[in-house]
């Protein structure tokens, strides 16, 4: 049940912005951080991209941060209004500790980096589509627990791939070295829900923050 004093108070739209514009900030650093698992591991190439290094291999687009960062604000902001919604509290609280929200941010980084270097070793894709799929579904075992997860896992799940798709084959700004479907590969999913519980405990965070300021 809900018992949290703060999920009972009327969420503003000033406090929504602030918790949208802290999501975008978090998703876009987070993001950007991540998205270096692509191209070290030669899973994927961006076509133009602003900054290059050969070695080790690494390359930043401008869009990237933004892209992440609009990610994190769906997230952010989506996590509490879902809790709202449902009334069930999440493994780590609705003020959930910083070491807990870390915890979670390098488990989702340590997977969405192993995704990608498993795939460029030559291991069948089914296998690293099992094996993202199965760590991402262990991190909300882990973090998060709640219905308003599974639902934003849901979400991210097919709007992320979609969005991909129009990425790759209309706006060709990239291309997956090793892709199963339309131009990208199946293990990806995996990588899409693990990394909404970490954004979630971090909206629930910072909404305990903007509300008791």
């Amino acid at each position: 049940m809900n018992d949290d004093p703060t999920q009972k108070a009327p969420l503003s739209f000033s406090i929504l912005l602030r918790l949208a514009g802290l999501g975008f900030l978090s998703g876009a650093l987070i993001g950007q951080l991540v998205d270096f698992a692509y191209p070290l591991s030669g899973s994927l190439h961006y076509f133009r991209p602003i900054w290059k290094l050969e070695s080790p291999a690494l390359e930043v687009c401008w869009w990237i941060p933004i892209l992440y960062g609009v990610a994190g604000v769906i997230l952010v902001v989506g996590y509490p209004l879902l809790d709202r919604r449902f009334g069930q509290k999440p493994i780590g609280g609705f003020n959930p500790s910083w070491g807990f929200i870390l915890a979670s941010i390098l488990y989702f980084v340590a997977q969405f980096y192993a995704g990608p270097f498993l795939s460029s070793t030559g291991i069948s894709h089914i296998w690293t589509f099992a094996f993202t799929m199965l760590t991402g579904l262990l991190c909300w075992w882990l973090f998060d627990r709640t219905k308003a997860g599974v639902c934003m896992m849901a979400l991210t799940a097919t709007l992320g791939p979609l969005l991909e798709l129009s990425m790759i084959n209309v706006l060709d700004l990239y291309a997956y070295t090793g892709p199963d479907v339309f131009g990208i590969p199946l293990w990806i999913l995996g990588a899409y829900i693990c990394g909404c519980p970490p954004n979630g405990n971090l909206g629930r965070k910072y909404l305990v923050y903007l509300q008791r300021k």
